[in-house]
């Protein structure tokens, strides 16, 4: 089941990596440093999950929709290179992110049936191997021809098999699943994205699955975004903006896909000549730390001091700074030229927790016997936001 799991994983990530993070907008330059920093955090957060899952915090379920999501943005983070001129292909990026395979792979992997797949041996197939993929991808097919109404099993199926390389196959694939498991809006879609991608545009027969999808469901959210696209592509900004409007509603106004969205709607809305809205205020968080005087005596003028925004659930930092407590106390401002990867900004949170620890080890990763402090805050807010490093880490 692992395997499986695995595989899943890495098919979706391969896929999205290096065609969509590209084409949404410039990268910022990481050193080897920031690098570093990327995968000590993801360590630190990795144990705090195991912590919490040994204590009975979260249960097995949890932990694991959590350490993959993590490992999702640690994989997204990190490929980042240093920007160009070529500005963003927004059309082609929302081609290529509509699908969002890896949710669908996971919904998957929760709401079907896992155990159709037996993990093979190691001293037959090693981990990674082309042999693992083609066996697992055979087994499914194996599986879907008893269970031929499973339409997220066609969906990774086919999937599975674009991602081999084997078009022709996959194509062939999404038909049998319309033929067995019906005119299910997600497979039409899904089998739209895949030609779109192929012929780089929406035009003929992407187009028209869209349509059928939208009129099986009318809100559903990948045959929308795709509509919008196809729509834009002919000049149609009216129709685009009402498409993406109606997928707006149902979508949270943070994140990656949001923000994208909105880059669209205000493109198509500066095509027909509308007026645009006012930028939002930039996220920066001026910041005051200062170290508790009963912790003083325990720490060092040349100790590393770590300062970091993440999600207030947690997950990797979105930004992060280094200093030393000799620094303290410190004023200083955290943005977006402290991100920590492509794609995410502080911006796209309502809230965030900013920490400030004192490590021992001089390492990223929280241990024992470090000195921290943190606050919620909101990234917009104009007020400088004080920390104190109080406590002392179990």
């Amino acid at each position: 089941m692992t395997l499986f799991v695995s595989l899943a994983l890495l098919l979706t990530v391969l896929v999205l990596v290096p065609v969509l993070l590209p084409l949404l907008r410039p990268c910022m330059v990481r050193t080897a440093g920031r690098e570093a920093l990327n995968v000590a955090l993801f360590q630190e957060r990795r144990d705090e999950l195991a912590q919490e899952l040994a204590e009975d915090a979260i249960s097995a379920e949890q932990y694991e929709a959590a350490r993959l999501e993590l490992e999702r943005d640690l994989l997204l983070n990190a490929g980042a290179e240093e920007p160009g001129e070529q500005g963003p292909a927004r059309t082609l990026a929302a081609i290529v992110g509509v699908g969002v395979p890896l949710l669908a792979a996971l919904l998957y992997l929760q709401l079907g049936a896992p155990d159709f797949v037996d993990p093979p041996a190691p001293a037959q197939h090693p981990a990674g191997s082309g042999m693992d993929m083609a066996a697992l991808t055979q087994q499914l097919a194996k599986r879907l021809e008893q269970s031929p109404g499973d339409v997220q099993g066609w969906m990774l199926l086919g999937r599975s098999l674009v991602m081999q390389k084997r078009y022709q196959e996959a194509a062939e694939t999404y038909e049998r699943a319309l033929e067995r498991a019906g005119g299910h809006p997600d497979l039409l879609t899904d089998y739209a994205e895949m030609l779109a991608l192929q012929q780089g545009s929406m035009r003929g027969k992407a187009r028209e699955l869209v349509e059928r999808a939208l009129r099986l469901d009318p809100d559903a959210q990948g045959a929308l975004w795709l509509a919008g696209v196809a729509a834009f592509e002919e000049a149609d900004y009216t129709a685009a903006i009402s498409h993406w409007q109606q997928l707006q509603k149902q979508l949270p106004e943070e994140g990656d896909t949001a923000a994208l969205l909105r880059d669209n709607l205000n493109e198509a809305r500066a095509r027909l000549g509308e007026p645009q809205p006012l930028a939002e205020a930039a996220a920066m968080l001026r910041l005051h730390i200062t170290l508790a005087p009963a912790l003083a005596a325990r720490a060092q003028p040349d100790q590393v001091l770590f300062i970091m925004a993440r999600p207030p659930e947690g997950g990797m930092p979105i930004a992060a700074l280094r200093r030393q407590v000799r620094d303290l106390p410190l004023k200083i401002v955290l943005d977006d030229s402290a991100a920590l990867g492509a794609g995410r900004s502080l911006g796209d949170f309502k809230r965030v927790e900013v920490v400030a620890r004192i490590s021992r080890s001089g390492n990223a990763a929280a241990a024992s016997g470090d000195l921290e402090g943190s606050v919620l805050v909101d990234p917009r807010q104009v007020e400088p936001v004080e920390i104190l490093i109080g406590k002392v880490r179990e």
